[in-house]
């Protein structure tokens, strides 16, 4: 059962919102460059297929698009994330005993999410499909951390101080107790049984194959403890809207799978799954829905939709269901 809650969660979409608004601006005053996605589409696609492809990305992130590492906007939106993310913990958790542990699948380049949470007091391991530690991204991170101490949604105590590039992993165990792990195949990670007080997830489904997600799910309510809770945020939008400002949000619905295959490289996935598919996958699973916000389009994007030619297999979508943009999901494993 889909329970719809629009406490809290203004918000979080209003802050959603002006990042992308920020995006935009700069993209505009070529701070940021503005691409034609089939050009990024295609660097992206040599990217997936080379040695060291994810390096090169890095690079290009940072050389081109100028997207890395990312401006104090982009890491407040990082934190207010995780905050959101902490405070449906705090709010939905029946546990009886806690281990102070949290998990994260998709941590991602800059860690402002996992380190976020070892500042709000748990011991941290989070995941990736990929390696994807930059040394200079997570020194970026703490300086953020560390110059911005005084604006944060919460407080810390801990001393933030940058780590040795060479051994940034043990030092980010010993000084953060923030274990990261890549590659780590979250449909199975190894994790004992009920291990876990807290688990979240920051727009990362979208980028994981449909048949992948439900054993994903799976594992994390294996792993999560009874009265845990799962805390997620899914991006349905067309990512390469956020480089190409000529294309709506809902572009990738017009392609067939096999026209989409080209414009779907596997260092930039997304699967275009829709809102009500995320719900019918979550039903197969034993977790309890405790929370479903939907990021609903403005008239400009109803708009945009309407006109889209969609390729047949989205025709039979109920058009509101096609046209959410996003979710904010919590679930819990009952006692």
């Amino acid at each position: 059962m889909s329970i719809y809650s629009t406490n809290n969660a203004q918000k979080f979409w209003t802050n959603l919102k002006s990042f992308e608004i920020n995006y935009y601006k700069k993209c505009s005053n070529n701070s940021i460059i503005n691409m034609n996605f089939k050009y990024k589409c295609l660097i992206q696609n040599i990217f997936s297929v080379l040695p060291k492809g994810e390096i090169l990305n890095y690079i290009f992130q940072k050389k081109i698009t100028k997207t890395l590492p990312p401006n104090n906007d982009v890491f407040f939106e990082k934190v207010e994330t995780a905050y959101c993310h902490y405070n449906n913990f705090k709010n939905h958790n029946k546990l009886m005993y806690t281990h102070g542990k949290y998990y994260e699948f998709g941590a991602g380049w800059t860690l402002t999410i996992p380190l976020s949470m070892t500042f709000l007091g748990f011991e941290v391991y989070c995941i990736d499909i990929r390696k994807l530690i930059i040394p200079d991204l997570i020194n970026d991170s703490l300086n953020k951390f560390h110059i911005n101490k005084n604006k944060l949604p919460f407080k810390f105590e801990k001393y933030v101080n940058p780590l040795n590039n060479n051994e940034i992993l043990k030092a980010l165990s010993e000084q953060y107790k923030l274990n990261y792990i890549a590659p780590k195949d979250a449909r199975k990670t190894g994790f004992k049984e009920n291990s876990f007080d807290f688990i979240s997830s920051s727009a990362t489904l979208e980028h994981i194959p449909k048949n992948d997600i439900l054993s994903i799910l799976r594992e994390c309510y294996r792993i999560l403890s009874p009265g845990g809770v799962l805390s997620m945020t899914i991006d349905y939008k067309d990512h390469w809207a956020y480089f190409d400002k000529e294309i709506s949000v809902y572009n990738f619905l017009k392609y067939s799978d096999k026209q989409w295959e080209k414009y779907n490289p596997s260092l930039h996935y997304q699967n275009r799954l829709r809102h009500s598919e995320y719900l019918e996958i979550i039903s197969q699973t034993d977790f309890k829905v405790i929370k479903v916000v939907p990021e609903l389009p403005d008239d400009r994007e109803k708009q945009e939709l309407s006109t889209l030619s969609l390729f047949d297999k989205y025709k039979r979508f109920d058009k509101d269901d096609l046209a959410i943009k996003g979710s904010e999901i919590v679930l819990i494993k009952q006692i």
